[in-house]
């Protein structure tokens, strides 16, 4: 959706968007169904052979897989190759990059559905596996009707404008379907019957350094930020302006409270005495 907003491709952006809605909010529900159905287990390589103990789960499971992945006639297909097309407009690395980003895409879901589903149980948790409710499950088929259905141009056309039919390259599709086979295909490939990650890379384990860079944009910008306005706020505000303020008010009134001392002889000697520094004052200050 960036991506095609950074085209321009405002239509292909709000129809992956449409569609979009439909299979990432049934995969983030089924995560939680899994997660539910194993006891709390959040390890992926702690699962394992849930498609059996968990058939409803693993089967919208796989269209919401299926409609993200963009596997033919699913909903993510026909939106996602909007965008793949816009980028083949006269902007060959953002292709490039679309593409692998397809690839990429279908790789790490099916790397998921295969550890997770397929295989056999790697802990007691999923070895005592069981179905959600159907509080949980219902929401589940709902969401993958439209995951299947919402991106068929018949179905979209009644919601939102669709990119103009001009623009769909055969093409384009054709080297699609080769990501999504291709990245489907090497994830059964190197992940099928594994107990552990085969693949060791230390950008992809620690995602990019992503959160690396991300503290230290922080540490360098907001929390510095925020330690500048937190030491203004001590020592400028509440220190010398507010208590330097009231401190100013308490000492002129604690002096000043010396003058009402409500003894007659007190009132009598410094009315004598202002009496006499003014007359000190016309006569000397000449």
């Amino acid at each position: 959706m960036v991506c095609a907003i950074g085209l321009a491709a405002d239509r292909a952006a709000m129809y992956h968007l449409f569609t979009h809605a439909f299979f990432k909010a049934l995969l983030f529900l089924g995560s939680g169904a899994v997660i539910y159905g194993t006891h709390h287990e959040q390890d992926i390589w702690k699962m394992g052979g849930l498609k059996d103990r968990l058939p409803s789960t693993f089967l919208t499971f796989l269209v919401g897989t299926l409609a993200l992945t963009g596997c033919p006639g699913f909903a993510g297909f026909f939106s996602k190759d909007a965008i793949i097309t816009a980028a083949g407009h006269g902007h060959p690395l953002i292709f490039a990059l679309a593409l692998a980003t397809a690839f990429l895409t279908a790789f790490y879901m099916f790397r998921l559905m295969v550890v997770v589903f397929w295989g056999h149980a790697r802990s007691e948790h999923a070895r005592d596996g069981h179905q959600p409710p159907s509080v949980m499950t219902v929401p589940l088929i709902i969401l993958a009707v439209p995951s299947l259905f919402a991106g068929w141009p018949i179905f979209a056309r009644m919601f939102l404008t669709l990119p103009h039919e001009e623009n769909i390259n055969l093409g384009v599709m054709s080297l699609s379907v080769v990501a999504f086979v291709a990245g489907a295909g090497l994830a059964w490939r190197f992940y099928e019957g594994r107990d552990s990650d085969p693949i060791h890379v230390p950008l992809f384990a620690n995602k990019f350094y992503i959160d690396q860079i991300y503290q230290t944009l922080i540490a360098w910008t907001q929390d510095l930020a925020a330690s500048l306005t937190a030491t203004f706020d001590r020592w400028i505000l509440d220190g010398a302006i507010v208590r330097g303020l009231s401190s100013i008010a308490w000492v002129t009134g604690f002096v000043l409270r010396f003058l009402q001392l409500g003894n007659l002889q007190a009132y009598a000697f410094l009315f004598g005495a202002g009496s006499v520094a003014l007359i000190y004052f016309f006569l000397f200050s000449k």
